[in-house]
Order: structure tokens, then C-alpha cells, then sequence
């Protein structure tokens, strides 16, 4: 499967950042991880902006111009 940018959400339990949903990560994958202030965090609005970033990303990160990357 071909990712280039994905977010889930997920949580600290105080040990390790757990995934909130299921993906399938193989050892070692890079990761970026945001830290939502809990005063700010609304899950409706994190699980909006994640849907609605996803064309905007896919524009960005999916073009042929770019693809000499992917063969990096």
C-alpha cells in the first residue's frame, strides 16, 4: 500500500503513545506526532480536520512531479 501522509489519532498512556484506530505499521516507520492541548481538543473537530486535509495533502504529495521521490 502506498501512504504518504496519513493521520490517526492517539493517545499517551502515560508509558506509550497508543493509536486510537487500527493501521498497520511496519518496525521503524517514521511518524509525526502533534500535541493537542487538552483545553483545545475537540475528537469531532480533530477527526474533521483530518478528513478534510486528506484532498488537500493528496494534491500536495501525489503529483508527477514529485515522484522521484517516492523511488528514493
Amino acid at each position: 500500500m502506498s501512504r504518504v501522509l496519513t493521520t490517526v489519532p492517539a493517545h499517551f498512556d502515560g508509558t506509550q503513545v497508543r493509536l486510537d484506530v487500527g493501521i498497520e505499521l511496519k518496525p521503524n516507520t517514521r511518524l509525526l506526532v502533534t500535541i493537542l492541548d487538552e483545553e483545545l481538543f475537540n475528537e469531532a473537530l480533530v477527526w474533521s480536520a483530518m478528513k478534510a486535509s486528506e484532498a488537500a495533502f493528496a494534491r500536495v504529495w501525489d503529483n508527477e512531479e514529485d515522484a522521484v521521490y517516492d523511488r528514493l
